[in-house]
Order: C-alpha cells, then sequence, then structure tokens
C-alpha cells in the first residue's frame, strides 16, 4: 500500500528534486532551501514545523493517533562546490555549486515521507519526527551536533536514514549492522630543516627529504602496524615545499587523513603519526609539528534496528532488494553523531543502471533514475510505520 500510494507521488517529488537541484546552496548556507522545505511541510496537515534549529535546520513532528515509540527519520540539505556537466533542464543555477552528492535525492524523499505519514496518522502509532539537517559536508565539524543540540532528536527511540549509492544496483538496499562507514580525520604536518644551495645539500637539512620519508614511513602503519583485518586508510593528498630549483627546501607542509572503523584503531593511528615524525625528524635533524583533528566518528548500526530495517525493505520491495554481500565503506558521513545517541541505521539505496555509466558521489556527471525519489520516501515512511508500531504492542 505504501509503495503504491508513493509511486502515485512520484510526479510531485521530481518536480520538487528539480527544484533543490537547479537552485543548491553549500554548507551553512542552506537558507532558501530551508524555507522552501518548510513551505513545503505547511502544506501537508499536522505536522509541527519548526525553523532554524542548529542554523538553518528544520524540524517537522508528526503525532499518531495512538500510543507508540517516536522515530527520527534525518536528510541533508547541503550541496558542493563543484560545477554541474550535467545538460538537463534543472541543472545547477548557481555557479560552481551542484548537488553531486544527492541530498537533493534524501531531502525530496523525507519531504514524500511527510505526504506518505501524514496520510497514514489515524494509524500511526507514536510520534515521526523528521530532521533536515544543513552541513553535513562541512567536515570535521558537520551540521548534525549542532541540531542534536538544538534538540532535533527530542525523546527519539529510534533514528534512521539513507544515502543514494551508485556502487550498489539501483533500488537495492544495503543494510549492515555494526560498522558502515568510517571515522574521517584531518592532519596536517609542518616540517622545519635548514636551507641551503642545492649544490650543497650537506649544508642544510632538506625538508623535501624528509617529508617524503614521512610519507613512505606512515603507509607501513598501516601494512605492518595494524591487524589486517582492521580496515585503515591514511592518504596524504598534500604536499608543499621549497621556493626555488636550487635552493634547499627549508620547510615543508603535508596534508591528509586518515579513515579509521574502530576507536582504539583510530587513537593507534594518531599516536603513531606522532611517533614517525618524532622519528623520521630525528634521524635528520629536522623539527617537525603534528596538527592531528578529529572530525567525523565511524557509522556504526544498532544490530536489533539493522534487523528491522531489513524486515522493512523485505516487506516493501521483496527479499531481493536487501543487498547483504556490501561492504563497509571509508567515506565519512556525520550521521553517526545521531547514532551514538540513539539505536538506528544509516542505509545504502542503490542508483546503478545497468549497461549505464554510473558516476560516483561528488562527481560533476552524478545522475540518477528519478525513479529512486518513490523508493526512498516509501522507504522512510514504511521504516516509521513499523518501528512505532512495534512500541504501541510493547506499551
Amino acid at each position: 500500500m505504501i509503495a503504491e500510494t508513493a509511486k502515485s507521488l512520484n510526479d510531485h517529488l521530481i518536480e520538487l528534486r528539480h527544484a533543490f537541484h537547479s537552485h543548491p546552496e553549500v554548507s551553512g548556507q542552506e537558507k532558501e532551501t530551508a524555507a522552501r522545505v518548510a513551505a513545503e511541510l505547511r502544506t501537508i496537515p499536522g505536522w509541527q514545523v519548526t525553523e532554524q534549529m542548529g542554523g538553518h535546520g528544520v524540524v517537522a513532528v508528526l503525532q499518531g493517533a495512538k500510543p507508540g515509540k517516536t522515530v527520527a527519520l534525518r536528510a541533508d540539505m547541503d550541496a558542493l562546490q563543484i560545477t554541474e556537466e550535467n545538460d538537463v533542464p534543472y541543472k545547477s543555477q548557481n555557479p560552481g555549486v551542484m548537488h553531486a552528492c544527492g541530498h537533493d535525492i534524501h531531502t525530496t524523499a523525507l519531504l514524500g515521507a511527510a505526504h506518505l505519514l501524514a496520510g497514514q496518522q489515524a494509524q500511526l502509532c507514536g510520534t515521526v519526527r523528521l530532521i533536515f539537517q544543513p552541513a553535513e559536508e562541512l567536515s570535521p565539524n558537520g551540521g548534525s551536533r549542532a541540531m542534536i543540540a538544538a534538540g532535533a532528536l527530542g525523546d527519539a527511540d529510534a533514528v534512521f536514514g539513507f544515502h543514494v549509492w551508485p556502487d550498489l544496483p539501483h533500488g537495492e538496499v544495503g543494510c549492515i549492522a555494526g560498522p558502515l562507514m568510517a571515522a574521517s580525520d584531518h592532519f596536517s604536518v609542518t616540517i622545519q630543516g635548514r636551507a641551503s644551495h642545492a649544490a650543497k645539500p650537506d649544508e642544510g637539512i632538506d625538508a623535501v627529504v624528509v617529508g617524503a620519508q614521512f610519507i613512505n614511513a606512515v603507509q607501513t602503519i598501516i601494512s605492518r602496524c595494524t591487524d589486517p583485518l582492521q580496515s585503515a586508510v591514511i592518504t596524504v593528498g598534500k604536499f608543499t615545499a621549497g621556493t626555488r630549483y636550487n635552493i634547499v627546501a627549508e620547510t615543508c607542509e603535508l596534508e591528509g587523513t586518515c579513515r579509521t572503523l574502530n576507536n582504539e584503531v583510530r587513537d593507534f593511528i594518531e599516536a603513531q603519526l606522532q611517533k614517525t615524525l618524532d622519528g623520521i625528524c630525528a634521524i635528520y635533524g629536522a623539527k617537525g609539528t603534528l596538527n592531528y583533528e578529529r572530525g567525523y566518528m565511524a557509522v556504526v548500526n544498532d544490530a536489533q534496528m539493522t534487523e528491522q530495517a531489513r524486515e522493512t525493505v523485505e516487506k516493501l520491495f521483496g527479499k531481493q532488494a536487501i543487498h547483504s554481500h556490501e561492504m563497509p565503506s571509508m567515506c565519512a558521513e556525520d550521521f553517526a553523531f545521531y547514532l551514538n545517541e540513539k539505536p538506528g541505521a544509516f542505509l545504502w539505496l542503490g542508483t546503478g543502471i545497468e549497461g549505464e555509466t554510473s558516476y560516483p558521489l561528488h562527481n560533476s556527471k552524478f545522475h540518477v533514475d528519478e525513479d529512486i525519489l518513490w523508493r526512498g520516501a516509501a522507504l522512510l515512511t514504511q521504516l516509521a510505520l513499523d518501528v512505532t508500531a512495534d512500541g504501541s504492542q510493547e506499551a
């Protein structure tokens, strides 16, 4: 029933999605997006809407006619600083900004769930809270913590969300209990050497060489110092040094990221980076400074809530829609902070189309088949109905 009603809503969802997609706003600037979300919610009977939570966040609450649990559903609203290359009528009209991560789809699907849940209010057990969150892309200080601090979760018993996922076939849903996505940390290193003429390197301390040795050495933290069954990544993405080709560089600066799924491994890697830097600098007589900044924690799904999600997916789309063979991703998501507060699950909703080029998230040509909109709306709606109803049985 929910699936069929959601399908009938898809034309309206497409219109909404086109409006969001053509007017993207980056993290912290989602003023017009949030206003459109709130305006749409106020056209739907039953929802109590609160704006400007945690910045440009919007929260809507629907009280069911029967007692039961409280479930929170979350979508993110911000776009990325990417120039869109898709040639579509609803192409971004904001130069240099694009919904290349599918947040316009998440927002639209949650609005679809608002419509569907309003139609079920008489049968709804408990309460549903919709969280439209700004600044998900603003690592390491994404918008979830500000929303939580502002009371967006309220007295929720569980929280759910999803992310479109081009690595999975269209319409299939990834449901993994335990770690799903990685913690994302940022580090920067400054190495102080001593300049000299390039023809007399023995009179200087070459910061380029020290930096290169550091980069090579940190890779052994993963390959030789961590459990091979514990996933971890260290990537140095930026290396800046030197002023001229014939001068031994006096300083170099490095920046990189660490991705981990386990808190113990996270702690270990941070400590090992410092030890490695100290050791390399001691060998060459240089001085090194490490600045390690913790960003998003790992997304860890509750086992019971993940099983509930599997049952919901099977009920809606059939058992074949459950994609159970995927591995965790080393990408990050600040939905992790909601799961640190409440039990719940974050799901992947597949958008890959067989025979078509599947552009990855954060790509200037990322696009989806908009049939995915009703699927996302139905998934969120059915999750809310199933979990709140479970609460009514316990009462």
